[in-house]
């Protein structure tokens, strides 16, 4: 069987993917419309700073984010339009934001699957037109064409910011959650950056310091391994 004909067929780096997506197809920007996108910090950095605007004033006009009741995670979702449903940066011609779209966004018509690097299709033929399209990729140019290598990189970077034994689906102190949206929210983290008494207990200096202000990918970075060492003393004294 065309793994193309099952949604649930796992894919992997070599596996073959026929797809292509452009304004001619009738479900153009279709699956842009009443879907659950969660975003991560580095989807929110490249939003933002595509848009000019600070990233509280992004999660308040663009997302819905709150710490999960139980493991007390934090979720950020990119709010659809409350009338039509449409992603608010999708118009009929395309998307407005396209060289900084989500990293859902990046993969479709595939999603990951499971921890060991496979994928499977979140569509059907039925519904997506793109997959009746004469292009031939591997998924793993399709993913590389679609510049989802940083996206990668930067979650793996968040990943590691728990401890080793942490196990997804954990419970975590609210504290806790709330001291991992920093990663979310650059702007808090930013006023922490700045004071001396910051730099000095870590060692930042004005090198590091310079390109933290000059380079935002350098910032989240930063923030990781704050978040990181400061969730390292907690778990610590537990």
């Amino acid at each position: 069987m065309n793994p193309a004909e099952n949604v649930q067929a796992a894919f992997r780096a070599d596996s073959p993917l026929r797809f292509a997506c452009h304004h001619e197809l009738p479900c153009f920007t279709q699956c842009c419309r009443d879907v659950n996108i969660y975003l991560t910090p580095y989807d929110i950095l490249r939003l933002r700073r595509a848009l000019k605007m600070g990233s509280g004033e992004f999660l308040a006009r663009y997302t819905r984010h709150y710490l999960a009741k139980v493991t007390h995670v934090p979720i950020v979702q990119l709010a659809m339009d409350p009338e039509t449903l449409r992603c608010p940066f999708v118009a009929d011609d395309g998307c407005r934001v396209y060289d900084d779209r989500p990293w859902a966004c990046r993969m479709f018509p595939l999603d990951l699957a499971k921890e060991d690097g496979t994928y499977r299709l979140l569509a059907d033929k039925k519904r997506c037109f793109g997959l009746h399209e004469g292009k031939q990729w591997t998924v793993g140019e399709w993913l590389e064409s679609q510049g989802v290598g940083p996206y990668e990189a930067m979650e793996r970077a968040f990943h590691q910011v728990m401890p080793p034994d942490f196990q997804p689906g954990q419970r975590m102190e609210a504290g806790l959650g709330k001291l991992l949206f920093l990663a979310y929210d650059l702007d808090r983290f930013d006023a922490i950056v700045q004071d001396p008494r910051f730099r000095a207990f870590y060692g930042i200096d004005d090198e590091r310091h310079e390109a933290v202000r000059e380079n935002e990918e350098e910032k989240l970075l930063l923030a990781f391994a704050y978040i990181r060492s400061q969730i390292a003393e907690l778990f610590s004294v537990l």
